[in-house]
């Protein structure tokens, strides 16, 4: 069993987030308690930079992929040609089934105070700062938020000039 960082509980190994807090899996316990693991996660999850060359929002895989959030809705998700749902972000390409992404999983929203994401009654859930969000609930996103769909993990990045920052 591994132990999450975040509220110390076992987790099977299969887990890449705890399902008591959302937590990320830690191999072992924390060293120094419990915020150690949890500061040592944050800093591993830092941005190294924000926002992209074009100035324009997106979100960032941990292999290095970005997707641009460049209008003011995007649905985020897995195609399927049979129930012709096209995501404007399609991560059916990086793994996206088998990392748990909901054909119509999320949505992202620019309004007049920055972007929204919304998850959609995804079966494997959206969190964001280990914090898992209800289906139909927006939460406001801020440079350098750490998401997952699924298992999927994302940085968002605010486009720069762009609202969002924080």
């Amino acid at each position: 069993m591994n132990i999450c960082p975040g509220c110390e509980a076992e987790m099977d190994h299969g887990l890449e987030l705890c399902a008591n807090c959302a937590g990320e899996r830690a191999e072992g316990p924390a060293e120094g308690g419990t915020e150690s693991g949890i500061e040592e996660a944050i800093q591993e999850t830092a941005p190294a930079e924000s926002g992209t060359e074009s100035g324009i929002a997106c979100l960032e895989l941990e292999d290095g992929q970005r997707f641009e959030i460049d209008r003011d809705e995007v649905l985020l998700g897995r195609s399927d040609p049979i129930d012709q749902i096209e995501p404007d972000v399609d991560l059916s390409f990086c793994g996206g089934f088998e990392q748990g992404v909901s054909r119509r999983h999320a949505i992202i929203t620019m309004d007049a105070n920055g972007y929204v994401l919304e998850d959609l009654g995804s079966t494997n859930g959206t969190v964001v700062n280990r914090e898992k969000l209800s289906p139909g609930m927006p939460v406001n996103l801020v440079e350098g938020d750490v998401i997952h769909f699924g298992k999927m993990k994302a940085i968002f990045h605010a486009g720069a000039g762009e609202g969002g920052m924080s």
